[in-house]
């Protein structure tokens, strides 16, 4: 393996990163991230082809710097059933991968962030922190090149469960700055529509083709609220990637509208092939957006509401979605009260890349 100046002692064993190669590392990368996501209880079940656009070089994102493989010396995990240092002179095969990355929040301040997966069989701590000090060197490295006008910090995302990985990102400076909560609700038992009227003025319309555009607009207005935004998602140029986006299910949506006005959201979809490899019926509630001069009349309710019925009706048992739990809106009261319980709880954390400085 292809050794750098960043390799690291765990323990008293040799952490060794290499960068990203050739095509031939989605296949690894797709392998670490599905048994880490097993690990993890996560839900997520990329794809071959999700992996390769997720690492796929781009103006922001060049594979070669921004991601990497970890191994140790002298153990091998039997990554894709490989023997040790195949096609890699004499190294163990990897296992362990992080990716950094970086955009811009709504105050324009810069956050680059650092995500990392690793094998069961490899989680020990001083794995894990070889691999947030990594990230954070590959982290200063790109953002070298960057003007710091505004606020810049580092930033890790956690699952509550992944102890030591949080060990880990405390031990390097990094705190807690917000706790998402992946919430479910039961479809046995759903309101009548009746509890929750839609608000006088507005009404619910099928999805048309010529409705898309000012969807996507609501929703970009809407999201300039949150701290979760990623202001590049959201520029002209990601408009016919959201458009042509296969998860979305306008048939499900429901959008309400004031004349040729958006004035609130839900968009509802069930993603078969997840619900297959998790052996379940589970839909997702997700994107609930009112913009402001239509809050307080009660509309998120009236449209969750009915997402919730449609899903039923879809042949779901439950529905998913994932809040903010400090976001200002009360939200995560809200679907409290409408009956989601919380099934996981993610977590945000930083710290700031000029300290000191």
């Amino acid at each position: 393996m292809p050794k750098t100046a960043s390799d690291q002692t765990a323990g008293s064993a040799l952490v060794s990163f290499r960068p990203f190669c050739d095509e031939s590392d989605y296949a690894r990368m797709l392998a670490i991230l599905l048994e880490s996501a097993k690990a993890d209880r996560d839900d997520w079940m990329p794809s071959l082809d999700e992996i390769k656009a997720w690492c796929a070089p781009t103006a922001r994102f060049d594979p070669a710097r921004q991601l990497v493989f970890a191994s140790m010396a002298g153990r091998g995990s039997g990554l894709l059933g490989a023997p040790s240092g195949e096609g890699r002179g004499n190294a163990s095969p990897e296992a362990g991968a992080s990716r950094v990355s970086w955009y811009t929040t709504r105050n324009g301040a810069c956050i680059y962030a650092q995500t990392s997966f690793l094998l069961p069989e490899w989680r020990q701590p001083g794995v894990w922190l070889a691999l947030v000090r990594e990230g954070d060197r590959r982290i200063r490295e790109m953002a070298a090149g960057h003007p710091s006008l505004s606020e810049r910090y580092f930033q890790g995302w956690a699952t509550e469960s992944q102890t030591e990985w949080i060990a880990a990102l405390k031990a390097e400076g990094y705190e807690a700055v917000r706790h998402f909560r992946n919430m479910v609700r039961t479809l046995d038992a759903v309101p009548a529509l009746a509890t929750a009227p839609l608000p006088d003025g507005l009404e619910l319309r099928p999805v048309q083709a010529d409705h898309m555009r000012r969807i996507w607009e609501a929703q970009a207005e809407v999201n300039r609220e949150l701290f979760e935004y990623v202001a590049e998602q959201w520029t002209e140029a990601r408009y016919p990637g959201w458009l042509a986006d296969t998860s979305h299910t306008p048939r499900l949506w429901q959008v309400a509208w004031d004349g040729d006005q958006v004035a609130g959201m839900v968009l509802p979809r069930i993603d078969e092939e997840a619900n297959q490899g998790r052996e379940r019926k589970r839909g997702h509630t997700e994107h609930v957006f009112v913009r402001r001069p239509w809050r307080g009349r009660g509309l998120a309710k009236a449209l969750l509401i009915r997402s919730l019925r449609l899903l039923k009706e879809e042949g779901v048992d439950e529905a998913e979605l994932g809040v903010d739990s400090e976001n200002d809106s009360g939200a995560y009261g809200f679907y409290e009260r409408l009956g989601y319980v919380t099934e996981r709880t993610d977590i945000w954390f930083r710290k700031p890349l000029d300290a000191g400085k």
